[in-house]
């Protein structure tokens, strides 16, 4: 694979859409621009935005590494035979810098993670079942002044930014990506 930036077009297959476009972004892939045709539910996930149940990990994936803009969407009629889902097209446009400071990517998306990974807790026991300690959240919470009795769907990219930023201080970790 050559260094020069280059775009990536593709239908991607419903059932590996998000391992695909994760490898993409988290691989370093030199792709200025995405067009993917994916599963209109998978696109909506990758454009929400806080506080809707579309709204979730790979959202902040997206929206971390591009510029998502769902173009359009594609009936099942249009297909033969037709699927048993509509499609939507999505354009992601690598993003120069991220949009948000971090201490280390491997640390920003930790949080994200803990925080998504129980949905229907709180984001203090989210973080805890998600490997931070009770006293790590607590100073996390604290120092961002973000409520621990929130649901990780509500918090923004600056707001996952500001909880792992505390954490890289608190454990005096910098921008160590070893965390």
């Amino acid at each position: 694979m050559g260094t020069a930036p280059f775009h990536i077009a593709g239908n991607l297959p419903y059932y590996i859409t998000t391992p695909i476009v994760m490898k993409i972004l988290e691989g370093q892939v030199p792709a200025a621009k995405m067009v993917f045709m994916v599963q209109k539910e998978v696109a909506d996930r990758m454009v929400a935005n806080p506080g809707g149940k579309d709204y979730g990990a790979l959202s902040m994936a997206v929206q971390y590494h591009t510029e998502a803009v769902k173009l359009f969407e594609v009936p099942a009629a249009a297909f033969l035979p037709p699927p048993a889902v509509d499609s939507a097209v999505i354009l992601c446009t690598k993003r120069t810098q991220p949009p948000v400071a971090v201490p280390s990517e491997k640390l920003f998306f930790r949080v994200v993670r803990a925080a998504f990974g129980q949905r229907r807790k709180t984001l203090a026991n989210s973080l805890q079942g998600g490997g931070f300690a009770r006293e790590e959240v607590a100073a996390m919470l604290q120092e961002t002044g973000i409520k621990g009795e929130r649901r990780g769907e509500t918090l923004s990219l600056e707001e996952f930014a500001a909880l792992s930023r505390s954490y890289a201080r608190n454990r005096k970790e910098g921008v160590s990506d070893e965390t």
